[in-house]
């Protein structure tokens, strides 16, 4: 404020005395009366300077030029009029500060930064387990007759999260064991996971593809088999062990280590017993129910780790209603699954099952019942129309070698026809009665 009285007196000295003294004599008018006030109060002085120079008397000045000069400049000193930078200049201005900050903040985070990507391209490193079973990493193409390269194999596709290694509890939990005369068996803990939950394989239960259970049976017996079948099978198939095999608990170990779900298989009478004896502590229907009950815990006790029980043949015995719902009751109390392997129109399993709450899954197909390339790959086919059918089905197989390869074949083109390859647990309680 203290430089207005200089610019009002500039304006003042361009007039001529006559209209320097009539305008003293002249009343400021309306309209221009807020926008002088702005002005003492210090308001932008270039859009208010013709506002100033009409109540002062003081013709405009023409042109930019005139707009821009300061008030109090005289035209009488000889000088050029000062310029006040205009908003090019100040846009250029703020412009060139922000590249210079911005540059300087790099310069500052430059060791942070090459820090974080050193670190993304370690974490970009870690490699993918590839599913158990499924396609094998290719070796380098071999060069063509005429010298050049062959063409290189498609890259490996990401394996399916099913098909993944998981590290599976370990075999032995004391919370979910009970010392008896027999040995140890399974038994419900006061709260937590029945032991067929705690025992069993992951599997996503809300993938909405149609599942396929395959359990690998008559194990335990030769160890060269089941090297064979960890070598071979997908992690999601199940494993079933014969009760009372030489070192079963290493056995089991084993494939649990490998990702299996394991299930014991106890022997039960067949038609045409004694002729066709399926071996010691088979269960009988010509036995009370305390003495079948001793023998079935006989066999439980023979290793830990399993989800449930499976029938070693018992088309006889899985007839039976009275003598089975005494085995199956026994079963249910222990907290674990049935799995009947040779369902027959006769077989009460499933039905006894449902009735006792017992989590119950059955086969729908011996999936080498013809051992040859052609039975299993027919076997699995219908394995596939009854999952899409239905959304599940269970296969039983045996480690014959055909079996094994034909399986393995079959495993890695399952994704491509929308069907998933799932452990037993993934399908309990998911068949109908029969």
């Amino acid at each position: 404020m203290a430089a207005l009285p200089t610019r009002l007196k500039a304006l003042a000295a361009r007039k001529d005395k006559p209209a320097k003294a009539a305008k003293k004599k002249t009343r400021l008018k309306g309209g221009d009366d807020d926008a002088f006030e702005a002005l003492l109060a210090g308001a932008d002085e270039d859009a208010s300077a013709d506002v100033l120079a009409a109540r002062l008397g003081v013709p405009k000045r023409a042109g930019r030029a005139a707009a821009a000069s300061p008030i109090g400049s005289s035209d009488d000193d000889g000088d050029k009029p000062r310029r006040r930078p205009g908003l090019f200049a100040v846009a250029v201005a703020v412009v060139v500060l922000g590249v210079a900050g911005t540059v300087a903040w790099l310069a500052a985070t430059a060791d942070e930064t090459a820090a974080a990507r050193r670190k993304a391209a370690t974490l970009a490193e870690i490699p993918v387990t590839l599913p158990q079973g499924g396609a094998r990493p290719v070796d380098a193409p071999p060069a063509t007759g005429d010298g050049a390269p062959a063409k290189a194999p498609d890259a490996p596709r990401e394996a399916d999260p099913v098909d993944l290694a998981v590290k599976l509890a370990p075999s032995r939990n004391d919370a979910l064991l009970e010392k008896t005369r027999a040995g140890y068996l399974p038994r419900m803990p006061a709260k937590g996971p029945a032991p067929w939950q705690a025992y069993s394989r992951p599997f996503p239960q809300d993938d909405k593809r149609p599942r396929i259970a395959l359990v690998m049976a008559d194990l335990g017996w030769s160890p060269s088999a089941l090297e064979k079948v960890l070598a071979r099978m997908p992690a999601a198939v199940t494993l079933a062990f014969a009760a009372g095999a030489p070192n079963l608990q290493a056995a089991v170990d084993q494939a649990r280590a490998d990702g299996h779900e394991v299930l014991l298989q106890v022997p039960m009478e067949p038609q045409g017993f004694p002729q066709n004896d399926p071996g010691p502590g088979t269960l009988l229907t010509s036995l009370s129910d305390d003495k079948n009950q001793e023998r079935l815990e006989t066999a439980m006790a023979s290793a830990t780790g399993y989800v449930g029980l499976t029938n070693l043949t018992g088309t006889k015995f899985l007839a039976a209603h009275d003598s089975l719902q005494s085995v199956l009751r026994q079963v249910q109390r222990r907290g674990l699954i049935y799995v009947d392997s040779w369902p027959t129109v006769a077989s009460q399993a499933t039905r006894i099952a449902t009735q006792l709450g017992l989590p119950r899954a059955l086969s729908d197909a011996q999936v080498d019942r013809a051992p040859s390339d052609a039975g299993v790959a027919a076997q699995l086919a219908e394995l596939e129309r009854l999952a899409t059918t239905n959304g599940v089905a269970v296969g039983f197989a045996q480690p014959y070698p055909v079996t094994l390869e034909a399986i393995a074949r079959w495993a890695v083109g399952l994704r491509d026809r929308g069907i998933v390859l799932a452990p037993v647990t993934a399908v309990v309680n998911r068949q109908a009665d029969r």
